[in-house]
């Protein structure tokens, strides 16, 4: 199986009064060269998609011709996407009925059954192969604000929070799999112990006081793709 990793595209962003609509839509037409010499089984989105939560119509435009554009392409792709902290979970999800025609998940929100369980079912996918056998699952992970994981059944505290959303859909997903069968997590998140790159436009902040160690994605993990 064949993964190709991608985030924080930030479309409908402002850049010191400049709009980088030009910009957006050449590393959308690079992206599916790319797509298409490299020929993957599944392209992860691992947020950010969009630079606010209400962003320009011509982003989601953007977004939309990208997703239907590598669909005609390479009708066997399967994409995922996630919210990151800059998206609007709603947004994200809301056209996600048509988008499952083009084999594209997107997940936005974590939601809570009744009876105070994590919903694991909608957060893990599965990734076929190009043989359209199950390769791996995917577990998704959108960005996770303080209301989605503290509560009655979880306390107040955000990162214990996060750490049992993990912990639940970690379990989930061993449950699920069969042997042979690869896990991939896909989150957004501020990571503990991080180093910024000296090619970076700008200066950057990795992890505060809301960062997230490593350890919570535990060995059964192949592959984690964050953004």
């Amino acid at each position: 199986m064949r993964l190709f990793h991608t985030s924080d595209w930030h479309l409908g962003q402002n850049l010191h009064g400049q709009e980088r609509d030009f910009e957006h839509a050449c590393f959308l037409e690079w992206l599916l060269r790319q797509l298409k010499h490299e020929q993957p089984d599944v392209l992860l989105i691992a947020g950010d998609i969009f630079d606010t939560v209400n962003p320009p119509v011509k982003a989601q435009e953007r977004l939309y011709d990208f997703i239907v554009s590598a669909h005609e392409q390479q009708p066997a792709l399967t994409i995922v996407m996630i919210a990151g902290n800059h998206d609007s979970g709603s947004r994200i999800e809301l056209p996600a009925p048509l988008m499952r025609r083009l084999r594209t998940y997107a997940l936005g929100r974590v939601l809570w059954l009744d009876d105070g369980q994590l919903d694991a079912e909608r957060l893990l996918l599965p990734l076929p192969d190009a043989s359209g056998a199950i390769a791996g699952w995917c577990l998704a992970l959108p960005f996770l604000r303080p209301a989605e994981v503290t509560g009655p059944h979880l306390g107040d505290d955000y990162l214990k929070g996060i750490a049992q959303v993990h912990e639940w859909l970690i379990a989930a997903a061993n449950a699920k799999r069969q042997p042979g069968q690869a896990l991939i997590a896909v989150s957004h998140a501020h990571m503990a112990g991080g180093s910024v790159s000296e090619d970076s436009e700008r200066s950057l902040i990795i992890g505060n006081a809301e960062a997230l160690p490593a350890s919570l994605f535990g060995a059964d993990i192949s592959y984690v793709a964050l953004g």
